[in-house]
């Protein structure tokens, strides 16, 4: 008689001695343990039987890194008032907007972020910046006195560039809202620094002593207005438009409270026009316009008479009828004939980068107040189209991912707030440079970043329609 092993023994005596054959039968059924976790010592005890999709939902869960060296440059980049009056300069190019901007960079590394792919933005912005460098060195050759045009256009470019940082840094929705969050902080401070200037110089009826500049201690009035007007409208068309908790809802009517302040007592009129403009373009581009009609006939009937005197007065003065010009207005025309007169001059690539200011070009040694203008003259006909290349290639990517996307979401309202800001930026530099400026245009390309690499991220939780 053949003697079975004590291991066959035990194999036989099994199916015999099992008390639940159903669950027996169950696990010896379930999905196998994977070749690289059997390979381990113990992984016949360790392994348990997998649940189905379990790794993809833990895989959907998984935190995303984020980038929080970026949201600290862009909560301090419109305070110039404190990186230029309290952060320290070490020299050799170590100040705050060098040491942000690097440490955002390799923050995005951390991250491991990446561009959206095949995006138009983002290739004018390289054409953009690489004509811009070489507009640098045709200066060269016609003005003197050039030593500050590197640091101009290295200052300018690194405002351009937060469209490339803050779309590598943005891997979610979250990361979204985490970037718009962080445009809003600083805006209440920035309130109350226009509001304890404004209160100091305060009159009832207008004078240019009145005109205040925020946080913007090295630029002017104009140029912080501009910004206000901006992020104004960008966070008005997410608060119509979005579908946002009631904190979020708070959040946004604080700051765009915060800039309507702004606007207000920096007396910049063409600041106004603009906001009118870009807050006319959200309610005609949204999909709801319908529901601000009436809150638009009440604001439109209650608030001129309820705006300080001195508001009105400034607004009431704009005019470009000749003789009833001030003196601001028509100084303005006047270097506008310049810039048109050197650009016929030197049509083809202009005169180079920040060339117009020089005596050598321009006796007054002032900007054209003028960004189209000034880039004919500075850039000819090549920096001219490759200007509006730029520019509508923004437009058109905000209008894509408003007929893209669901209404109600933030992908729809970012885009819409776009728009409106597009038009706002684009009116303001009819009448001065509101493109040059890191302060005043950072945001605008951070919110450009965010609509760019909208449709490249995953479905947002929280848009409506998006199962749960």
């Amino acid at each position: 008689m053949i003697e079975k092993s004590p291991e066959a023994s035990a194999g036989d005596a099994a199916p015999r001695s099992e008390r639940f054959p159903l669950a027996a039968r169950a696990l010896r059924m379930s999905t196998p343990v994977p070749a690289a976790i059997d390979a381990l010592p113990g992984a016949g005890v360790l392994a348990a039987p997998a649940r189905p999709g379990l790794h993809s939902k833990a895989k959907a869960t998984a935190k995303v890194a984020s980038n929080w060296a970026l949201y600290a440059f862009l909560f301090l980049l419109p305070l110039q008032n404190i990186h230029a009056g309290y952060l320290p300069n070490f020299g050799g190019g170590l100040n705050f907007l060098n040491m942000g901007f690097g440490l955002s960079l390799l923050g995005v590394w951390l991250v491991r972020g990446h561009l959206a792919p095949n995006e138009p933005v983002n290739r004018w912005v390289l054409v953009y910046s690489i004509y811009a460098v070489i507009s640098l060195f045709i200066s060269y050759q016609y003005v003197s006195n050039t030593g500050s045009h590197a640091n101009i256009l290295k200052d300018h470019l690194t405002g351009v560039f937060m469209l490339y940082l803050v779309q590598m840094s943005v891997n979610d929705w979250t990361g979204v809202r985490r970037i718009v969050l962080a445009t809003i902080l600083p805006l209440p401070y920035i309130a109350k620094v226009t509001w304890i200037e404004h209160v100091s110089v305060s009159s009832w009826n207008y004078s240019d002593d009145l005109r205040i500049k925020g946080t913007f201690m090295l630029l002017g009035a104009n140029e912080f207005a501009a910004f206000c007007v901006t992020v104004a409208v960008v966070l008005f068309a997410v608060l119509v438009a979005a579908k946002t908790s009631r904190l979020w809802k708070m959040l946004l009517l604080g700051g765009i409270a915060s800039m309507v302040i702004g606007i207000m007592y920096a007396y910049s009129r063409t600041a106004y026009i603009a906001a009118l403009l870009g807050l006319a373009t959200v309610i005609l581009a949204w999909r709801g316009r319908w529901k601000m009609m009436l809150p638009l006939l009440l604001a439109a009937a209650i608030l001129p008479p309820i705006l300080p005197t001195s508001v009105v007065q400034r607004f009431d003065s704009t005019t470009v009828d000749e003789g009833q010009r001030d003196k601001s207005t028509e100084m303005r025309f006047e270097f506008w004939k310049i810039a048109w007169d050197n650009f016929l001059s030197h049509p083809v690539v202009g005169t180079g980068f920040q060339s117009f200011r020089h005596p050598e070009i321009n006796p007054y040694k002032m900007d054209t107040h003028n960004v189209y203008l000034r880039t004919l003259s500075e850039g000819g006909a090549i920096g001219g189209a490759i200007l509006l290349g730029l520019l509508f290639s923004v437009l058109r990517t905000a209008r894509r991912e408003l007929s893209a996307s669901v209404s109600g979401s933030w992908r729809y309202a970012l885009a819409l707030g776009l728009v409106g800001a597009w038009m706002g930026m684009v009116c303001g530099n009819l009448f001065g440079d509101r493109f040059t400026y890191y302060p005043v245009i950072a945001y605008f390309w951070t919110y450009v970043a965010l609509v760019v690499k909208a449709r490249h991220l995953p479905a947002d939780p929280l848009a409506p329609g998006t199962r749960k």
